[in-house]
């Protein structure tokens, strides 16, 4: 019997309408559902809930009903148990979701029927080196940043590729992408956007204080390792913009890729260029024949 995760933001409006069309579809198809019991407060269908943990591991397929970071959540959340997440845009650009609510009966049909096609993406992990300990931090689908808290003064990162010296950033901090994460705040800080195919990691500095200072693209394959030296300790690591965690001058961050990989049901043929144009990061205006 086919089982799917539900799991709203209970902060969008109109959450509560979508959910309920969901659970009305997908019991007329005779398709189990699960809602998170954390969130059974929220919603009127007590007999649906679960337990987070043991949730992932019941279901065959997640959708999330919110925007990017909602998917971001839950796509972390269900990667060790290879679930498929999809989508529901709720919120404004919706980069990474794949359904629009005028297109959400018909697309929820597809989805029941397994009519979609299934898309990987690279996951980074990270560790934190303090004298002589690791903190080891959960997986992150967009991207791993270091930077400057509150305070002024920059910061100094010196980043070793494979254990080799590769680049000195005098700068604000650090963002280290994924493909996924290429189209967001690496994309702002002036990183490039790179296909979700391309299985690489890029590095963009925050504000640099040089002139020369540009994006490094490396493979997935390679270890990156990033050291803080400071003036203060108003310095913080980032997982996926959500996660924060407190670091100190002198720490050590190493980042390789993720044993798990997110994976998204897919229901559209476009291509990633067709994406780029639909979500208006890319203009592609024809040219003044005149």
């Amino acid at each position: 019997m086919l089982a799917i995760g539900l799991y709203p933001n209970t902060k969008k409006q109109g959450v509560h309408d979508v959910l309920d069309k969901l659970v009305e579809r997908f019991t007329e198809r005779n398709v189990k559902v699960l809602i998170p019991e954390d969130l059974a407060p929220e919603f009127n269908h007590p007999t649906l809930t679960c337990d987070r943990e043991l949730m992932k591991d019941q279901i065959n397929l997640a959708i999330t009903m919110g925007g990017d970071g909602t998917l971001l959540n839950v796509a972390r959340d269900v990667a060790s148990a290879g679930v498929p997440v999809c989508g529901i845009n709720m919120g404004q650009l919706g980069f990474l979701t794949e359904i629009e609510l005028p297109d959400l009966i018909s697309a929820v049909d597809r989805l029941i029927l397994g009519d979609y096609y299934l898309e990987e993406r690279l996951m980074l992990g990270a560790i934190i080196s303090r004298e002589g300990q690791e903190i080891i931090l959960p997986p992150a689908l967009n991207d791993v940043v270091v930077t400057k808290g509150g305070f002024s003064r920059m910061i100094r990162l010196q980043v070793y590729i494979d254990g080799e010296l590769a680049v000195k950033y005098p700068a604000d901090g650090l963002i280290v992408a994924t493909s996924t994460g290429s189209t967001g705040y690496s994309l702002s800080a002036g990183g490039p956007i790179i296909n979700p195919n391309l299985k690489v990691i890029v590095l963009t500095p925050i504000c640099p204080h040089t002139l020369y200072s540009r994006s490094l693209v490396v493979s997935e394959k390679e270890e990156i390792k990033i050291t803080v030296h400071a003036t203060h300790d108003d310095i913080v690591l980032t997982m996926d913009g959500q996660n924060v965690r407190k670091l100190q001058p002198e720490d050590s961050i190493i980042i390789r890729r993720s044993p798990f990989r997110a994976r998204f049901a897919r229901l559209s043929g476009g291509n990633y260029t067709q994406a780029l144009r639909s979500k208006k990061l890319w203009r592609s205006d024809d040219y003044d024949s005149k």
